[in-house]
């Protein structure tokens, strides 16, 4: 009887063991699933703040791409119009702007204008100039001594066209073999020619023989050429006188 009673307590006892086991598992379970829960709250809250931080952040973005958008489209804008002005600009300039020939054909008839020759005259020369002058056959030709230190007393000047040009020619001196110059104008160095006209005016030209130039005077064109001469320290002169074309009947009263 003892006996009996004493196994039903230990069954009793061991039930009960098993019971509070069963209860201290179930509660660890619960207790775990009670964290899993807080920490996927805790997720789903800090993922809904990290979708509203990079809604808010995407929206600023798109506001400053708008910006963005807008100020290019104004550069641009503003681009089409300095490009625009800098073209208009350019072919303004571009009209008004002289090169070249031009260019120089203005700096001559401003220093003409300088001298006191009319502009009314230079209109006229410039409306009945040609491509071809109108020339005679007939060539005007002096021998001139060059002028060199050791010669000056001899005389170096000549006068052509009737006395409306008159000329005097510079060298350098030869020089001999020991390098000692020589009383006539070496043929090979450069010249300078000294043209007086009548009408004041001065014009010189250098170079190296031959020359050839062209002056206007009286409104006509005169042509001279220099070349050495056979004769040692001399230079033969050349004059072509150009008569100007016969002006149009509503130019034959002026001036």
């Amino acid at each position: 009887m003892r006996s009996r009673v004493t196994s039903r307590v230990t069954q009793r006892r061991r039930r009960r063991r098993l019971l509070l086991a069963l209860l201290g598992i179930l509660s660890g379970l619960a207790l775990l699933l009670l964290m899993i829960m807080m920490a996927y709250q805790t997720g789903l809250s800090e993922s809904a703040a990290e979708r509203a931080r990079l809604r808010a952040d995407l929206q600023r973005l798109k506001e400053v791409d708008r910006i963005l958008n807008e100020k290019l489209a104004v550069s641009q804008e503003r681009l089409e119009g300095l490009a625009k002005t800098y073209a208009e600009l350019r072919a303004a300039y571009a009209e008004k702007t002289v090169e070249g020939e031009v260019a120089a054909l203005l700096e001559l008839l401003k220093s003409k204008l300088e001298e006191g020759i009319s502009a009314e005259r230079l209109a006229f020369l410039l409306r009945n100039a040609t491509p071809e002058a109108d020339c005679g056959r007939a060539v005007e030709t002096a021998r001139l001594f060059v002028e060199v230190p050791l010669a000056r007393g001899r005389p170096t000047n000549a006068s052509l066209a009737e006395g409306r040009i008159a000329i005097r020619i510079e060298g350098q001196a030869a020089r001999d073999e020991g390098g000692r110059p020589e009383a006539w104008f070496d043929p090979g160095a450069p010249v300078r020619a000294t043209l007086t006209l009548i009408d004041g005016r001065t014009q010189r030209i250098e170079g190296v023989l031959p020359i050839t130039h062209r002056l206007l005077l009286d409104d006509r064109e005169y042509r001279i050429a220099l070349q050495p001469a056979q004769r040692r320290g001399f230079v033969e002169v050349a004059l072509q006188r150009c008569e100007p074309p016969a002006a149009a009947p509503e130019e034959a009263g002026r001036p």
